[in-house]
């Protein structure tokens, strides 16, 4: 029961940092300067994890045909007779 009520005050001290980005970033800078490994390899594993998952994602997509150039398709303008262009 005390472990719980343990992992119930910690997951709703996380929440309580994540709801603010200050506090977020507050909390980062004290992890990173107390504990400089641990936040470098925690953050090479993020980094990694979200990178396979967009290249994952990214590969899908191109597999089944999902991705298109995206072009800008320009309105034709018209010569003035002042000789700029009119739109």
């Amino acid at each position: 029961m005390t472990a719980l009520i343990l992992a119930l005050a910690v997951l709703a001290a996380v929440g309580w940092l994540c709801l603010s980005p200050l506090r977020l970033a507050a909390a980062g800078a004290v992890l990173l300067i107390t504990h400089p490994a641990p936040t470098f390899a925690l953050t090479a594993v993020a980094v990694l994890v979200v990178s396979v998952a967009a290249g994952r994602m990214a590969c899908r997509s191109l597999r089944e045909g999902g991705w298109y150039l995206v072009t800008v398709q320009r309105p034709a303008f018209a010569v003035s007779r002042a000789g700029g262009v009119a739109a």
